[in-house]
């Protein structure tokens, strides 16, 4: 299926996303976040970048469909023996929450590789700055 790029970069942008950490931090495509900077940091993290599995191509899927990709996800990032966070994105009314990994210093073509073999629409880069990017699949 083919994404409407136009109207999901808007819902992209619009969302927060939340690393579960105590206490959570909440962040937006695009805008500067020292919070996040700083976690980078703490983990001497030159990037991290945001991944679900769940939803592919924006289509919903089951809680239990979402939930075996989550842990294929999962499996491939303890394989590589990379730190991370539980996260999600949510849209701002919460009618949309995908649960997501944020994951440290992963490579960024095996993070597009990742995406794409998710069937994934975008994922997040966050660099050292804090400022998270919207990265396309296609």
């Amino acid at each position: 299926m083919s994404v409407d790029k136009t109207e999901l970069s808007s819902r992209f942008t619009e969302a927060d996303y939340v690393i579960h950490d105590d206490p959570p931090i909440v962040f937006r495509i695009g805008e500067p976040h020292q919070g996040l900077a700083l976690l980078l940091m703490s983990f001497s993290a030159t990037h991290a970048v945001l991944l679900t599995a769940c939803n592919p191509q924006v289509q919903r899927l089951s809680d239990d469909e979402n939930l075996d990709r989550q842990m294929q996800l999962l499996h491939r990032i303890e394989m590589e023996r990379l730190n991370y966070f539980v996260a999600s994105g949510e849209s701002p009314d919460q009618q949309w929450v995908e649960d997501s990994y944020l994951v440290f210093d992963l490579d960024r073509d095996l993070a597009m590789t990742w995406a794409k073999a998710f069937d994934q629409a975008a994922w997040v880069w966050v660099p050292a700055n804090g400022t998270a990017e919207l990265v396309w699949t296609q």
